[in-house]
């Protein structure tokens, strides 16, 4: 019996990973992450299956690798794609994400149409290494600059202080949160316009580690917290 019971324990247990990127995931790589708005999601789902959940903060590229490798259960909320459905199944969205622009204000002056990248191109340009938004976009700034690469968005809020670039790319979500938490909203702004087309996210489980099961639970949860409006209490949080 207590062998039985061990093994519904470790049947009802979760583990998902997601890079260290506040709001959405809060803490330090190679521990268990201390909060986020993806994360508390998360919790609030377990809860309500009777599920103990965990999330790893790993870099981008190692949770992705994990995930494929079933070395984790899935990946907190992400973008779904044809290549990375190939070793995840997906819940239902949960999440708009999208990416538009991270800008120094005193380099930009009156109205300014965010969606005109050739009007823009002579603005240096800022993306962290490894990013793809918007090809066609990145393509009419690099026809004018090299585009400025740098390891994540805070070195990319100091290059832009410094007058290397003028604006960058960024999840807005991210964009609102780090403007706020690093005291700069009089210096730099969010351009809250889209970068091509919006984007859902939504929970990925490994198809490797056999949590691919939990896709039709995880859904019910989903469409009971879609009716009630905690969905969209929970994105209005993600720029606090």
């Amino acid at each position: 019996m207590l062998i039985a019971g061990f093994a519904h324990a470790e049947s009802r247990k979760l583990t998902l990973c997601y890079d260290k990127y506040p709001p959405y995931a809060i803490g330090e790589f190679g521990e268990a992450a201390s909060g986020g708005i993806k994360v508390k999601l998360l919790q609030d789902i377990g809860k309500q299956l009777d599920i103990l959940v965990a999330v790893k903060i790993l870099p981008w590229k190692r949770c992705l690798s994990a995930a494929k490798d079933g070395l984790v259960d899935g990946i907190l909320p992400l973008y779904k794609t044809p290549e990375r459905e190939q070793f995840m199944a997906f819940s239902l969205p949960v999440m708009r994400q999208y990416n538009c622009f991270l800008y120094k204000k005193s380099a930009f002056r009156g109205r300014v149409d965010w969606t005109d990248y050739q009007a823009l191109k002579d603005h240096h340009l800022g993306m962290e290494i490894g990013s793809v938004v918007d090809k066609d976009m990145e393509a009419i700034f690099e026809s004018a600059h090299p585009i400025e690469r740098a390891a994540d968005s805070i070195t990319l809020m100091k290059m832009m202080d410094s007058g290397r670039i003028d604006l960058a790319t960024i999840d807005s979500n991210v964009g609102k949160y780090l403007v706020n938490q690093q005291g700069v909203a009089d210096t730099i702004g969010v351009s809250d316009v889209p970068i091509g087309k919006l984007s859902y996210a939504a929970f990925g489980f490994s198809r490797a580690s056999g949590a691919d099961k939990w896709v039709a639970e995880f859904n019910k949860v989903i469409e009971k917290m879609r009716k009630a409006g905690l969905l969209e209490k929970l994105e209005a949080q993600t720029s606090k």
